[in-house]
Formats: structure tokens, sequence, C-alpha cells
């Protein structure tokens, strides 16, 4: 339970949230909307969704706010929000809960009677209720979730089957979304007993592995062991029913983010799970999962039953779980002869579960390697975008003398947070004005699109940036600086200036992707070429760009309305295909006046995380001067003592040649070249004070 002092500003800081983001967007008229999206980004954060998309539809019996459609159209999930903007705190009657679920429901049921004719095309929930009546037949169950800023005491909400359509409902008051908000696994438990789950106990055999200290050959004391491993076989039925009723919260959160970014289903295991399902066991390599606790019965030595299990997890096997799921639903596949190998691990110390659960992941040797991203805002790149944003000063506007501050909020809740701290917040709001508030969503969106990939940022603020974030980890080591910030900077004026031009053209339905693809293709279109240090220091696009954004925006807009006859909008814009259908069919000339503003073909184009920073740059250069000899000589010698791995070897003979050519090495390998020096160094093999110089200039590039 929530205390009431710390509630009370949640839900104050909630309230403000909306606010700011009603600013940002030019649509303080309609913060019920924003307030969706928001819990929709909690949700997703929290691994209970995949995605959402804001739509909202109010008719005689019936009301929606959203829904969220899975991308192998499995299952949907309508919202269905109650907002109100009251300045205290507020309850919300049972009865008015379980009411607005009920119109959510009745949304459904009319969809699936062609109810998307009283509905104009325009709007998004045109293409919902389209949907829903297309899928009909294929959907067997439908989530609804009530979304309310208020609080509601505790309701029964009853599962109700109608006409083969399972609905349940769920409510996410404040103090649910609070509690998933402030906790540190972002997400609520799954508990279950077994038997009355899924008619069915486990039988197991049980590893304690008792907790070892040692000392490393640097002092560092080094702890392992201190866990219980069961090893058992769960029958296909009862991993089934399993996920028919938590679905992707049984996938470890940064797992489940994991599975996302990739999409579609293994192949193979969907063919072994069609065609011998009874050679799933030996084939199939299972699944690794974690439990804070499991609960036992004939516990005799090293075996017993499993009955029970409390906050249980899949850390590998995600995959072959939903296939196991979608091929009895999808395909109605019978799953008596399909078995699944497991193994679930119990930490002695739960404090130790985020360190131990990403190398239980990396190690495991499963049928889909899943090599972890880190989807966190507290690492480096966002920690340096914060500082930048809190020192470096925005130019005055044209024809204005106050300079002022982006404030990026690297955690949610840093800008309310701040800003009550303040004073004097009148000094703060001039500052750092509400309009020019961005968070690592918006972030990832500016880059997202200006690097022409709207198809990945029409599936919502959390899968934009979890690409985002696997682009940034497989660039390597990349810092932001100054020059990095300010055009991060001029992609956010260019992409708020093109919302707006899109808002102004009336358009009504899917708004966000008509923006996310007019910036893209302005982008596309330029070459990346456009000047954003010139948008940097007038805070502002200029009026060509203005009349390209709302030229391409209506081409944008007709195209997909002309392509999307009977295919929901939202989900054909997530589609890589219609990125590249408008690079090709909608052919839109840079007009003479923004052509006349373009930087010069040939000079570098503006930053990115794919562009060289200054260490970057410098330590290109740094490693030109070593001589053709030396990268010769260390290559002989790694081969002939083993010192370096062949790979590397190769390398340190690549940059001898290139001094020959007079060619600069890539930063990759730039980043090896020092990691050669630096063995060969480390072993005395070779002494030169100039390489000891290199290595102490770069040693940051070491620890990438």
């Amino acid at each position: 339970m929530a205390k009431p002092e710390e509630l009370k500003k949640f839900y104050e800081d909630l309230n403000q949230e909306v606010i700011n983001k009603g600013i940002i967007d030019e649509t303080e008229d309609f913060r019920e909307n924003i307030f969706t999206q928001i819990y929709i980004d909690y949700l997703c954060e929290a691994a209970e969704i995949e995605d959402g998309n804001v739509c909202f539809h109010e008719g005689r019996g019936v009301k929606v706010n959203g829904y969220s459609i899975a991308e192998d159209e499995s299952n949907i999930v309508l919202f269905v929000s109650i907002y109100k903007n009251s300045p205290q705190l507020f309850t919300v009657a049972p009865s008015e809960a379980t009411a607005m679920i009920n119109r959510a429901k009745q949304f459904y049921l009319k969809s699936l009677k062609k109810y998307q004719t009283d509905i104009e095309e325009a709007y998004g929930a045109f293409d919902l209720a389209r949907s829903i009546y297309e899928y009909q037949g294929k959907i067997p169950e439908v989530r609804l979730i009530l979304f309310t800023n208020g609080t509601i005491r505790s309701t029964i909400l009853e599962t109700e089957e109608i006409d083969g359509i399972t609905f349940v409902p769920t409510i996410w008051d404040l103090e649910r979304i609070y509690r998933v908000s402030t906790s540190g696994a972002a997400r609520e438990k799954i508990e279950f007993n077994l038997m009355e789950l899924a008619g069915k106990e486990l039988n197991a055999i049980k590893i304690e592995v008792p907790e070892r200290t040692r000392i490393s050959k640097n002092g560092e004391e080094i702890h392992s062991g201190g866990y219980t491993s069961y090893f058992t076989v769960f029958p296909g039925d009862v991993l089934y029913k399993i996920y028919e009723k938590y679905d992707a919260r049984l996938l470890e959160k940064n797992v489940r983010a994991f599975l996302q970014a990739r999409g579609g289903v293994n192949k193979g295991i969907k063919a072994t799970i069609l065609e011998a399902p009874e050679m799933f066991l030996a084939y199939n390599n299972g699944i690794s999962a974690t439990a804070e606790q499991i609960t036992v019965t004939n516990d005799n030595g090293n075996s017993c039953v499993i009955t029970g299990l409390s906050d249980f997890q899949i850390v590998n096997g995600g995959q072959t779980t939903a296939s196991i799921f979608n091929a009895c639903v999808k395909d109605k596949t019978p799953l008596d002869k399909l078995f699944v190998q497991a193994k679930i691990t119990v930490l002695a110390d739960q404090s130790q579960m985020e360190r131990v659960v990403p190398q239980i992941s990396a190690c495991a040797n499963t049928q889909n390697k899943v090599q972890l991203a880190d989807f966190s805002a507290n690492d480096q790149f966002h920690q340096t975008m914060e500082s930048l944003s809190r020192t470096v000063w925005a130019p005055a506007k044209t024809g204005g003398e106050q300079q002022t501050r982006w404030f990026y909020e690297r955690a949610r809740g840093q800008y309310a947070d701040t800003r009550s701290r303040e004073k004097n917040v009148k000094y703060f709001d001039s500052i750092y004005p509400k309009e020019q508030y961005f968070d690592k969503l918006e972030l990832a969106r500016y880059e997202n699109v200006w690097e022409q990939l709207p198809h990945i940022t029409s599936k919502g603020g959390q899968a934009s940036f979890r690409d985002f974030t696997i682009r940034l980890k497989k660039r390597g080591k990349f810092i932001p600086d100054q020059t990095f910030y300010q055009e991060l900077i001029a992609k956010a004026i260019i992409y708020r200036r093109i919302r707006h031009i899109v808002k102004a053209q009336k358009f009504q339905g899917f708004w966000a992707n008509i923006a996310d693809y007019t910036a893209a293709y302005i982008s596309f279109k330029t070459g990346q070429r456009v000047d954003l240090q010139k948008v940097w220091r007038q805070q502002a696009t200029s009026e060509a760009m203005d009349r390209m954004a709302e030229i391409v925006a209506n081409a944008v807009y007709s195209y997909l309305i002309e392509t999307c006859a009977g295919v929901n909008t939202t989900q054909w814009c997530k589609k890589e295909q219609c990125w590249n259908d408008i690079k090709t069919k909608i052919n839109i000339n840079v007009n003479s006046e923004l052509a006349a503003e373009l930087l010069p073909i040939g000079k570098p184009k503006p930053s990115g995380i794919g562009a060289l920073n200054n260490p970057e740059k410098d330590l290109i250069e740094d490693i030109k001067i070593v001589t053709a000899d030396i990268w010769f000589a260390v290559s002989a010698w790694g081969k002939e003592t083993g010192n370096l791995p062949g790979f590397q070897c190769g390398i340190a003979g690549t940059l001898g040649r290139y001094v020959g050519w007079s060619k600069l090495p890539s930063i990759k390998q730039a980043k090896q070249g020092l990691r050669i020096l630096s063995t060969a160094y480390s072993k005395g093999f070779i002494t030169e004070s100039f390489i000891k110089e290199l290595l102490d200039r770069h040693h940051s590039f070491l620890d990438d």
C-alpha cells in the first residue's frame, strides 16, 4: 500500500506530465489521449503489453481510447480510460469502472458486426473496428484494460465468454501504476499453483549449490554459487496454460524486449511442433527460468515434486514458449505428445537477480541464442546527454534575447522533481520552458526518423527506444559531444515543426505516423544534408523547410489512405515495405529555396550515433602514426607466440598495409589496433615511449 503523501506526489507529477506533453503536442484541449499514451508507456516498460496505439472513440454505449494488436495478429488488447483533470486525488466507484470496461467490450462486439461503417474512415477507431471484424474467428481472447488516474478499491472482475471469445478485464488505477513505476523489477510477480492452473504437478531433480568465495589474482573477492536449480520437464499443455494466463509477462524483461525487437517465430521450432511433436524434447534445448520461490512436496534428497512457483520468469526459451502457444491457438495443434525440458534456478540472495539473470541468458546454449542489450537509461550515453542538457545554452530565438536550455528527462519524473525543488519556479521555467522538455522515447524518435526508420517509430515509443538502443550498442562505445547534442536538438525542432504542420492539415487520424514518415522522407530526399547547425542557431526551421513538409505530409496522407483498403493503417505503417513503397512511389523534389540551404555535397554529414565523435577521430589520427614495421612485427609476433588471436594478427597486417597506402582505418579497426598495441606493450614486445603515450591517451577505449 503506497503512503498517502507518496501517492499524492505521484498524482501531481502525473498530472504535470500530461500538461507538459500537452504543451509540446499542442493538444491541451484533449489531455485524455496524452494520459492514455503515458499509461501505455508504463505498461510497455513493465512488460505487460508489446505496444499500444491511442485512438479515441466514444458513441452510444461504447468507448475505446486505444488498442494493441500483436504483430502476428494473435491477440488484441483494448484500452479505455477514466481521466479527470482534478487538483485532488479522487476515487472511481467500482460500478463506474465496470461500466466503462463494459463499454470497451461493447465496442468489440459491435465491431464484429461491421461497426466501422458508423465511424469516419480517417479516424484510427475505423481501422481498429475493421481489424476486429476481419480477425473474427482468429482471436480467442481479448484483454480489456481500464486506465484511470483515480484510485479504485479492490474490485472483482469476472472473465466472460461470449460467442467463443473470452473477455479478460483488468484495471490499472493510480496506485497500481505507482507500484509498478517504483518497483525495482518494474513488474508484478507471477505466482501460481500448478494443480489449480494446469491440473498437473512436475517431477523434478533438485541440485543445491552452496555459496563459494574466492580471491582473484588482483585481490578482488568473488562470490559464486548460492542457488538451487530444479531440472524438470513441462508437458506442452502445462506450458500452454501458463502462457495463456500470463502471456509475455512470463518473459524476463530484457529478454522479452529482445524478442520483440527481432520479431517473428522461429520456423524450425514451429515445424517440429506441427510435424513431429513427439521429437520436440529431443530436438529443442528447452527453457531456462528463474523463480523467487518454488513450492515442493515429496522432497526426498535430490528428487521432489514442484507444486507452485513464485515470481516465475523465463530467461531463455521465450521463442519456444510463444511458439507452442501460437501453434495451439492458430493451428489447433494438440499438445499431448509435446514435452519441454526446463531448468529453474532459485537464488538464495534475491538481490543478486539483476546480476545473475543476464549471465544465465548470455551463457545458456539455446536454440535462439539471446544477446542481451542494456535497455537502461542509466548508461553513459544517457547520463552524458542529461549533463549536456543542463549545461549547454540554446541560442535566443530570432528577435529575442533570452537564452534557454532544453531539459532531457533521462528518467521518468526528473523534470517534475527538479522543478519542484526550485525555490524560484518562475525563473526555472524561463530557463527550461515546458515546450523544451523531452525524454528518452522522444530522443529515440528524433534519431530514428532522421535515420529513415519511420516503420520502427510507428511501432510505438518503447519499440523505437529498443531499436535505437540496440543500434547504439552495436555501434560500440559512443559518448555524445556538444555537436551531437546540438544537432539532436535540431532534429527535435524539425520533427516538432513537422508535427505542428501535420496537425494543421486536419487529417483526423494517424497524424503521428504521417509526421514520422514526413520527417523521414525529407531526410531521405535531402540526403541528410539539412544544415542542422543552422537550425540549432536559429532554434527554428526555415520557410522553405515548412513548405516542403506540408507538401510531403499531404502526399504521405494520400498514399496511406489509398493503400490501406482492407488494411489497418497503423499496422501497415509498422511494415518496412510501407516505407520502401513511399520512397519509390512518392516523388517530391526538394524545392529550390530548400536546396539552396542544404550543405554542399562532399561536406561531412551532421552527426548521429553512426558518426564519429572527437575522441574517435583523435584515436584514428594517432593510430595512423604507428609505422608499418611495427604493425607487421606485432602481427608476426602474435602468430608465433599465440599472444594474439588470429583475427587480430590479420588486423595488424591490414593496418600495416594501410600505412603504405595512406589509408585511414575505420573506427572498429582503430579500436582493435589499440587493443593489439596494448597486448604487445604489456608483454614487453614493443617498448616505444610514444606507444605508451598513445595507450594512456586513449585508455577509455580499452574498456569498450
